[in-house]
């Protein structure tokens, strides 16, 4: 039997076990003119471990690397410490809460800074992938594309956590657990 072939079918059942219990990834309530969002400590810490884990194994893919060139590649390498820090920063923000108000100063600033690097990683990374990958043809770039896919989905879901409309409100309905599966599987393969 082929190592990958088990190893990614395990991936998906696990995949799908999350997805049978996921929970919300935030509550938004409103008092008065005041609306307050509440996010989910652990969904946060998910979404933004596994851009950081789809982040990381991308740059080492040989055509996405080339494509990056020397310079974003560089830049890149930064803006995944600075993932890894800001994730770290929400953590402690966050303490041993299972979810925090977005209206705590520091919880704020540490989500915020999390938006601004997977932001980052959008225009940095994802782009690098679709925008290369339209003329080649691979499993290796098949594999990058759906990743890219599945890095979008969850950036999109944690940009919904604190702008509940419009666009960022139709990501919503986006299953958080199979992009992290899909993650999971690129990063395993590339491994």
């Amino acid at each position: 039997m082929n190592p990958n072939i088990s190893r990614r079918s395990l991936l998906r059942a696990g995949a799908g076990t999350l997805a049978a219990v996921g929970m919300a990834a935030c509550t938004v309530s409103k008092s008065g003119t005041t609306t307050t969002a509440t996010l989910n400590v652990s969904s946060v810490v998910d979404y933004g471990n596994a851009i950081l884990s789809f982040a990381s194994t991308a740059i080492n893919v040989s055509f996405v690397a080339s494509a990056m060139g020397t310079a974003n590649l560089a830049l890149a390498n930064t803006v995944i410490a600075s993932l890894k820090s800001a994730l770290a920063a929400f953590q402690s923000a966050a303490g041993s809460s299972t979810s925090v108000s977005y209206d705590s100063a520091s919880v704020k600033a540490a989500f915020d800074s999390i938006l601004v690097d997977v932001e980052k990683v959008d225009t940095l990374i994802i782009s690098t992938i679709t925008g290369t990958a339209a003329s080649l043809s691979s499993s290796v770039v098949s594999e990058a594309k759906t990743a890219a896919g599945a890095a979008e989905t969850l950036i999109d879901l944690l940009k919904a956590m604190v702008d509940m409309s419009g666009p960022r409100l139709r990501a919503a309905s986006a299953d958080p657990n199979a992009a992290i599966g899909e993650i999971a599987i690129f990063a395993a393969s590339q491994g």
